[in-house]
C-alpha cells in the first residue's frame, strides 16, 4: 500500500526511523477527517446548476482534445488511499486509478497522489468523499508550525476563472459561522501532522506557479493581439501546456519547493516526514 506521500530519502538518514507521524496517526487523522461533515451549503449543486464540482464540465468542455472522456482526478493526501482501502472504502469510485508521480526535491522525494475516477457524475458518495471535496471551495493555507493563516480558491480550474475573468461557476462564496465547527475539525486534523501540511503547501505552490505560467502566457498572447478571447484562452493555454508538457518549469518549481522544505525542517528538524515503509505500488487500475 502506498502510505507516504513524502520519503524522508536525505542519505543522512538513511539509517534512522523518521519521525512524525506513524501510520496509527494518519489513521486517527482521516477518521477525525470523514467524521467531520463540512456543508458550505445544503443542495449547493442545485446553486451551479450542474453539480460543478462533481464533473467541472462546463470547464472540460472548453478544452479540444482533453477530457474526451468523463473521468474525475481527485488529489489525496498522504496516505488517504491506503486508508480508503483499510476501511473497504475504494470501491465506491468504480473504475478508478490510484496515481502517484514523485518529485525530487532537495535530497527527499515528495509523492503527489491522486485518484482517476470513471464512474459517472460524482466520483465519491457524500458521505464519505475525500478530503479536498469536504473542503472544496476552499484551500486552508498553513504555516509550517501549522498555524492556520487563511484560505484561497481549492483548484486551478478556480485560477483560471480569475485569470480569464469569468464569473465563478461554484456559487459559494464564504464559510457559514454554522459550518466553522467541522471547518476546523479538519483544519486542526491537518495541522497536527507536518507531513500532511507539506503536502497541501507543495500542491498550493504547485497551483499557483501552474496559474502564473499560464497568467503569463496570456498576457503576452494580449500584447500581441488585443483581440484574444479571454474566456476560453486560459482553458487553450493549459491544455497546450499540459499536452506539450511544459505547464511547469521544473526547475523553477523544484527550487520553489526546496524553499518550502527548507523551511519546515527549521521548525521541525531534518528527520520529520514519515516511518519506514514499503515503497509506493506502481499506479493500478481497479475495474
Amino acid at each position: 500500500m502506498c502510505e507516504p506521500v513524502f520519503n524522508c530519502g536525505s542519505p543522512s538518514l538513511a539509517d534512522r526511523p523518521c519521525s512524525l507521524p506513524m501510520p496509527d496517526s494518519l489513521d486517527t487523522i482521516f477518521n477525525t477527517i470523514y467524521q467531520a461533515d463540512l456543508v458550505y451549503e445544503s443542495g449547493c449543486w442545485q446553486r451551479c446548476g450542474d453539480a460543478h464540482c462533481c464533473s467541472f464540465q462546463r470547464h472540460k468542455a472548453k478544452f479540444r482534445m482533453m477530457a474526451s472522456t468523463p473521468f474525475q482526478e481527485l488529489p489525496l493526501l498522504p496516505g488517504e488511499y491506503a486508508w480508503l482501502q483499510r476501511q473497504g472504502l475504494a470501491a465506491q469510485f468504480g473504475d478508478h486509478e490510484h496515481r502517484v508521480v514523485e518529485f525530487p526535491v532537495a535530497g527527499r522525494v515528495l509523492r503527489a497522489e491522486s485518484l482517476v475516477s470513471r464512474r459517472g457524475g460524482c466520483a465519491c458518495d457524500h458521505a464519505t468523499r475525500t478530503t479536498v471535496c469536504r473542503l472544496y471551495p476552499l484551500l486552508p493555507r498553513f504555516a509550517p508550525d501549522g498555524r492556520l493563516l487563511g484560505v484561497e480558491p481549492l483548484g486551478i480550474y478556480e485560477e483560471m476563472e480569475a485569470i480569464g475573468g469569468l464569473a465563478p461557476a461554484c456559487q459559494l462564496t464564504a464559510l457559514p459561522f454554522s459550518q466553522w465547527t467541522p471547518f476546523l475539525a479538519i483544519t486542526a486534523a491537518l495541522a497536527s501532522s507536518p507531513l500532511l501540511l507539506l503536502h497541501l503547501e507543495a500542491y498550493r505552490l504547485t497551483k499557483r506557479h501552474v496559474a502564473g505560467r499560464i497568467a503569463a502566457r496570456l498576457r503576452a498572447k494580449q500584447a500581441a493581439n488585443p483581440q484574444t478571447a479571454m474566456d476560453r484562452e486560459p482553458f487553450a493555454t493549459f491544455e497546450a501546456g499540459f499536452l506539450r508538457r511544459n505547464l511547469i518549469d521544473a526547475d523553477a518549481l523544484r527550487a520553489e519547493l526546496a524553499g518550502l522544505v527548507t523551511a519546515f525542517e527549521a521548525v521541525h528538524g531534518q528527520d520529520f516526514g514519515t516511518p519506514p515503509l514499503a515503497p509506493a505500488e506502481p499506479a493500478v487500475s481497479v475495474p
